[in-house]
């Protein structure tokens, strides 16, 4: 399952998904990972949320975080949910160009039972149909 937390910039979703992660982290009976595009969470997320500074790894495409996410699970079954936050400044793109990773993080939901929240900065009607169907 994919959930999209929408907005326009400086909305608040990041203080919603760091909420979101630090809650499930309570009830969470696997790993919790929180991908970002720097440390900055570090000390706003509960030591029990895994926080991945994605600048570290090079990832500058879809592709690039599509197999990073499946390697992290190759390592790690235990793996629940996954939070990604700021998908479009890591990698420098619109958000209507994500279809290739929004198909794959479906995918890999299916495939391995991971739940994935992910911000997405506009409005409803600016969001292409395939993020349109994650909103919840």
């Amino acid at each position: 399952m994919i959930q999209v937390i929408y907005g326009a910039k400086g909305s608040g979703k990041t203080k919603l998904i760091v909420a979101d992660a630090n809650e499930f982290a309570k009830v969470a009976k696997g790993v919790v990972v929180y991908i970002d595009r720097t440390n900055h969470r570090l000390h706003d997320l509960y030591r029990d949320v895994r926080l991945v500074d994605a600048s570290h790894y090079g990832l500058t495409s879809q592709h690039d975080i599509l197999s990073f996410i499946k390697g992290m699970l190759a390592a790690n079954f235990d793996i629940e949910k996954v939070y990604i936050d700021g998908i479009t400044r890591l990698l420098d793109c619109n958000i209507s160009e994500l279809r290739e990773l929004y198909e794959g993080l479906e995918a890999i939901s299916q495939e391995h039972g991971v739940n994935f929240v992910i911000t997405a900065s506009g409005s409803r009607e600016e969001l292409p149909d395939f993020i349109v169907k994650h909103i919840q």
